[in-house]
């Protein structure tokens, strides 16, 4: 191991010491199984063997030793597995709820981008992965380390040179194994992000296989998937060739020890050192020894799963940020404006859009226009914090934070597959049904609302089937209104509604939060919206870089 790879390890060892008494024992028990194993064969063959060979000897005590052997070994396997796998779901469960609450703590700029798929690799396959710290890493090693230290001394007794043969062959086991292990590495870290790659675009396909369908993308798009799929498996396939060889080469030592094992220990027999029985136990014993070295590289095959997934996690532990300590941590129930000094936005290593300077001040309608794909929206997600801006400074007045007193409508509509009033109130705040009928009112949804089944009560179903796409935009527009900050930015809010309806609706909601300070971002402007009558604020031309 490295002093990268342990790095990025040690965070993760450390936690063992909270279940470090069951490890002990969890390693004590599975070292005994492969120990037990061993006696239970080779005792088993010195007993067959003499009972041939001698007419009167003590069958008692051997056959004693046997029975000890086959009942103990099943017994150690059962209790090493119950104590290594409860400690493993011991530590599952606690790493699960300390990255989520690290992923609650997480900003909005780093949250922003993230996705489904890689929330699901984060809290999921990522952590399953961990698993192998204590499975199939340290328990196999101390297992093979200890079995074969015992066995060599073992051995010493009868035939020291067989036993210096022994040490080689477990020396050049592990070497193997840990080579093949560092070579999983570099190979693992491509699997994890192919991984994603497929995860992300099997998502995507799935939820919008209707519109590929509809407009005629659906095999070019489903060939794309399955291209990464094959990629997919063609890493999982050079993976498995690569512990091949590797078990291939463990198998060669362990072969070569056990057919020198049957010359040397035949070559004592000839010589008087050893008995028949002697012998045939010593040749079972090395049996049993190739058995356990066997498994090391299959069990080590998992070391670059282990340390990329360790790796991924702690990127992801590094964006997590601290509390920020602010005078203004609750919202202000006062006016906030808002301005931009010399903003630009940069994704990527692209600069979308010309430096913007403007004041957005409480009371009034401002508008950012500009042609689509310019960057309206990157811009909006640098005014939350969720870009960083190329140039200028972004400030509130009052001191006030952008999480608390900015409300955002973002172009993507997305709501809970729950009920109508979940929907609107998604922090659970103590709104009455008042409040929630007079701000559907504002977007012209009660009537909507009030014949649905079960009223505010009526289930949206998955992705809001339950409603129509502009329906939907207008409940997302209420639950941005109910959040009560001074703040309201909307990115493309008239999406999917009649321009009559969104001409009404924005002239109900500016009438009724009077003192709001409203930034709008849209292709469409006051013109196009037949010049509704609103306090009408800076109107701000994007222009392209």
């Amino acid at each position: 191991m490295n002093h990268r790879d342990w790095q990025y390890l040690k965070p993760w060892l450390k936690q063992l010491r909270s279940v470090r008494l069951q490890i002990f024992i969890g390693l004590g028990l599975a070292t005994a199984t492969a120990l037990f194993g061993i006696g239970l064969l080779s005792l088993s063959g010195w007993f067959i063997t003499a009972a041939a060979l001698y007419t009167a000897f003590d069958i008692y005590t051997p056959g004693a030793g046997i029975r000890f052997f086959a009942v103990t070994r099943t017994l150690s396997r059962y209790g090493e597995r119950l104590i290594n796998h409860d400690a493993v779901l011991k530590l599952q469960a606690r790493w699960r709820v300390a990255l989520f609450k690290r992923l609650q703590g997480r900003s909005l700029a780093s949250l922003a981008p993230l996705r489904v798929a890689d929330g699901v690799q984060y809290l999921t396959r990522n952590l399953d992965a961990m698993d192998n710290l204590l499975l199939r890493l340290m328990a196999p090693v101390l297992v093979f380390v200890l079995s074969s230290c015992l066995l060599i001394l073992f051995w010493g007794i009868y035939i020291p040179s067989a036993a210096i043969a022994l040490a080689i062959a477990a020396l050049l086991v592990l070497f193997v194994s840990v080579r093949m292990a560092k070579q999983t590495r570099a190979l693992a870290m491509q699997q994890l992000q192919s991984t994603q790659r497929l995860r992300r675009q099997s998502m995507a396909f799935t939820e919008s296989a209707t519109e590929l369908l509809a407009w005629g993308a659906y095999k070019t798009h489903r060939q794309a998937l399955l291209k990464q799929a094959q990629r997919q498996e063609q890493l999982d396939d050079k993976q498995l060739a690569m512990q091949h060889k590797t078990l291939w080469l463990v198998e060669i030592f362990s072969h070569s020890v056990f057919l020198l094992a049957v010359i040397l220990s035949g070559f004592a027999f000839e010589t008087g050192m050893i008995s028949s029985a002697e012998m045939i136990m010593l040749v079972l014993s090395a049996l049993a020894w190739q058995e356990i070295a066997a498994e090391l590289p299959s069990q080590w095959g998992g070391y670059g799963k282990t340390v990329a997934a360790a790796k991924h996690l702690l990127a992801n532990e590094a964006s997590v940020r601290k509390p920020v300590k602010s005078h203004s941590s609750k919202p202000l129930k006062k006016a906030v404006s808002l301005t931009l000094d010399n903003i630009s936005v940069k994704r990527g290593k692209r600069v979308l859009i010309r430096p913007v300077s403007a004041q957005f001040k409480p009371g009034y309608v401002h508008w950012l226009n500009g042609p689509s794909g310019l960057g309206k929206s990157s811009l909006a997600e640098a005014i939350m914090g969720w870009l960083p801006c190329f140039t200028g400074k972004i400030t509130l007045s009052q001191g006030a934070d952008v999480d608390n007193h900015i409300s955002f409508l973002t172009q993507r509509t997305e709501v809970l597959d729950g009920s109508i009033r979940e929907n609107l109130n998604l922090s659970h705040q103590p709104i009455g049904d008042e409040e929630l009928w007079a701000v559907l009112q504002l977007v012209e949804l009660d009537n909507v609302v009030r014949a649905l089944p079960e009223s505010l009560n009526t289930l949206v179903g998955a992705r809001g089937v339950m409603l129509s796409g502009g329906q939907l935009r207008r409940l997302v527009l209420a639950r941005v209104l109910l959040q009560g900050r001074p703040i309201i930015l909307l990115d493309e809010p008239f999406a999917g509604l009649e321009r009559q309806l969104a001409k009404r609706m924005l002239e109900n909601i500016v009438a009724a939060y009077k003192d709001k300070t409203w930034i709008i971002i849209s292709h469409l402007g006051p013109n196009e919206l037949d010049n509704p009558k609103i306090p009408q604020g800076e109107t701000v031309v994007l222009k392209p870089f």
